[in-house]
């Protein structure tokens, strides 16, 4: 089996952390593969290096270690390559790491291919202005369209299939997958959705009127939104958190079910609600 791993480094013991990985993963009988830049790191391993994208379609699977966005972003890049990959958690929550630090042991079961694919459901986000497609985006968590660099509020307009849904002064707006309803959303008082769920979750952002709140459609549903938009206060479309995109005036943003899916693996039979109890809930009490 070729396993591909992907450290975040700047997380603290994340480098002693990608060593033990190795090591299992290589002592298993898994051919494994890290990037190039981290070879004075690793050289003492069993590891092959290879520039990052060669790493990515070389592998089987992927392994990000580090927090919730590097699982993300790792998972995303794996998913166009239509490849798997497991978060292992080195950062603070991890809601979408697959183990624990703790867990490392568990890794076997990937080597022994003893594992389930969690499919998560994708938003794809196209940015049109006079009928013509500016730019395409993908998202596992969510699309958020918010104020630029002044403190005020903004109009959003949201249509659903041609059909008027909102006019709203906000701060914005976050359009979310179910994975990302415990993200962004949630923090702005949005629903939490199974992933199992197929559907799309509307939440405004600091509505000014009381009578905004969240709304979920139908995944068969194509949303577009558009913001106001003048020389002094550009609004910003930012995608998962690590992409944004200055949106000029008369953009239209097409928002609907992407035909992509990111694959997560599992080690352990723990269900969404589980995982939901012990990061989120229980880290409150």
């Amino acid at each position: 089996m070729v396993i591909s791993v992907f450290p975040n480094l700047n997380n603290n013991g994340v480098s002693e952390l990608a060593f033990d990985v190795i090591k299992i993963l290589t002592d298993g009988g898994a051919d494994v593969y890290v990037q190039n830049e981290y070879k004075p790191i690793f050289k003492s391993t069993k590891a092959k290096f290879e520039n990052f994208d060669k790493a990515m379609s070389l592998c089987d699977c992927a392994i990000a270690i580090g927090g919730d966005g590097t699982t993300l972003n790792i998972a995303k890049k794996a998913a166009f390559l239509n490849k798997s990959a497991l978060g292992i958690n080195a950062g603070r929550l991890g809601f979408m790491s697959g183990i624990e630090r703790d867990e490392l042991s568990l890794l076997t079961k990937l080597i022994n291919k003893e594992y389930i694919i969690d499919e998560r459901a994708m938003l794809k986000a196209t940015i049109e202005k006079d009928g013509e497609v500016l730019s395409s985006h993908h998202c596992l968590n969510d699309i958020v369209v918010s104020r630029g660099n002044f403190a005020r509020l903004i109009d959003v307009t949201i249509t659903c299939d041609g059909r008027s849904v909102s006019n709203m002064r906000s701060d914005g707006v976050i359009i979310s997958t179910p994975t990302g309803s415990t993200a962004y959303s949630m923090a702005a008082g949005g629903p939490v959705v199974s992933p199992e769920a197929d559907c799309i979750i509307e939440t405004p952002i600091c509505p000014h009127s009381l009578m905004d709140r969240s709304i979920i459609f139908s995944a068969d549903k194509e949303l577009i939104v558009t913001a106001n938009n003048d020389q002094n206060n550009s609004p910003i479309m930012t995608v998962d958190g690590q992409e944004a995109v200055n949106l000029t005036p008369g953009c239209q943003i097409h928002i609907k079910k992407s035909d992509i899916t990111t694959k997560l693996i599992k080690l352990k039979p723990e269900n969404f609600y589980e995982v939901l109890n012990k990061k989120i809930i229980e880290r409150r009490v």
